[in-house]
Parts: C-alpha cells; structure tokens; sequence
C-alpha cells in the first residue's frame, strides 16, 4: 500500500511507502477476542439482571396493591361485624364467636 502527501515543494518523487501490513500474533488475536466475547456475556447477563429487576418491581407493587386491597376488605369486614355483634372474638376456623 502506498501514502504519499504533496511536499512544500510539489516534489511528486518524494513519497512514503509502507511495505507491510501489521497483524497482532495469533495469541493476541486469541486474548483480544477472548476480551470480546466475555464483555459481551456480560452484557447480557448485566441486562438480564436488569430486567428481572424490573420485573420483581412490578411484583412488588402488585404485591402492595393487593395488601391495600386485603386490608380495606378486612376493615369493612372488621366494621360490619363489629356494627352487628359488638366486641367480639370469632374463631376463624369454625367462625364461633365468644365474649
């Protein structure tokens, strides 16, 4: 392959010339690519991590959601009975209800 640049002086003889193409050895070549395919495993396993991130937060707010949900169901439930036996104690397993 041949580099030439225009001397000051417009001497068209006067050129560069490089003989040789350079090439790392084999076990650079080998190290490099090596490099190459582990940063790209880790890559994806960093985005792999990031997505079951986002997907344990959306989890954990459906969780929060639900525990709202739960809890307003045990408060009307607490009121209405309440409201109906007074202060009580219930068995929730036979629904007995003592004083």
């Amino acid at each position: 392959m041949v580099y030439w640049t225009w001397p000051n002086s417009l001497n068209l003889y006067n050129m560069s010339i490089i003989s040789e193409k350079k090439f790392l050895t084999e076990e650079e070549l080998q190290t490099l690519q090596q490099i190459q395919s582990q940063t790209t495993s880790l890559i994806n396993e960093l985005g792999e991590i990031e997505l079951i991130k986002l997907q344990l937060d959306n989890r954990h707010n459906n969780a929060k959601k639900f525990l709202n949900e739960v809890s307003n169901m045990e408060q009307e439930f607490s009121k209405s009975i309440f409201e109906k036996y007074g202060k009580i104690n219930i068995d929730p397993n036979t629904g007995e209800i003592t004083s």
